[in-house]
């Protein structure tokens, strides 16, 4: 048992349970990080609001709600779905209500199907119900930005293993010089770890964000890793 996880706050036999389900696989280093994860974001292992695979760490939809509900500033929103002339499923469209200053503020976000669809048999059994849920996670992050940053639901991460690589999309130079060079094609935790970075909105968020990258180097390629390296920096920069 490592310094770090003995400095959390779980007993023996939490820890053992947790390495045993919800973080399957993980050796020390990862343990450490999910730990300090669910304890700083208020998640419970035990009852499947986060935990850990190789990509990374994962959040359940409900994990994601019940953060905006400790807001009490959050409430559901509508669903709805587009289809093509075909009745073949396109997109789905969560909204989440957001209480601000006296006034419930509706925030909507999209999931397309083509971007989010995965390969697992629920996917072909509850296409909606699945898009749906990366719709919502979206929608949450955007309306609870400073609560979920970095945060990523099951759902969303689907599409990350799918046969057939996804193009990564090649950053133009920033003004500090720094340019994202693209690569061939992305593994899963490469793909995790740029949508991380991407939402981070707080130096607090980009640490959490650093020990995942961290934790999972060794399932990424030395060109991921320093494209990684860039990206964070300037996210960085920005905002610091």
């Amino acid at each position: 048992m490592t310094t770090a996880i003995a400095k959390a706050d779980w007993t023996r036999e939490q820890i053992d349970t947790i390495k045993q389900t919800v973080a399957r696989g993980a050796n020390d280093a990862q343990l450490a990080l999910f730990l300090q994860v669910c304890k700083s974001r208020g998640l419970d292992p035990f009852v499947k609001q986060v935990y850990f695979t190789p990509q990374g760490i994962i959040v359940s939809i409900d994990g994601l709600r019940a953060i905006a509900e400790r807001t009490n500033c959050y409430a559901p929103g509508a669903t709805r779905y587009e289809y093509d002339d075909s009745k073949n499923l396109v997109a789905a469209f969560v909204s989440v209500k957001k209480f601000v200053n006296g006034t419930w503020f509706d925030v909507e976000e999209s999931a397309f199907y083509e971007e989010y669809r995965g390969s697992s048999p629920i996917w072909k059994k509850m296409p909606r119900v699945m898009l749906a849920k990366c719709a919502e996670a979206r929608a949450l992050r955007r309306a609870f930005s400073s609560d979920l940053s970095g945060l990523y639901a099951a759902e969303e991460m689907d599409q990350a293993q799918r046969d057939e690589p996804r193009p990564v999309v090649v950053v133009q130079p920033q003004d500090d010089g720094i340019e994202f060079p693209a690569a061939p094609s992305m593994s899963a935790a490469y793909t995790a770890a740029v949508n991380a970075i991407a939402d981070a909105s707080t130096l607090d968020a980009l640490k959490i964000v650093a020990g995942r990258i961290s934790a999972a180097k060794g399932d990424m390629t030395a060109q991921e890793q320093s494209d990684l390296r860039a990206r964070y920096n300037a996210r960085r920069q920005e905002v610091a």
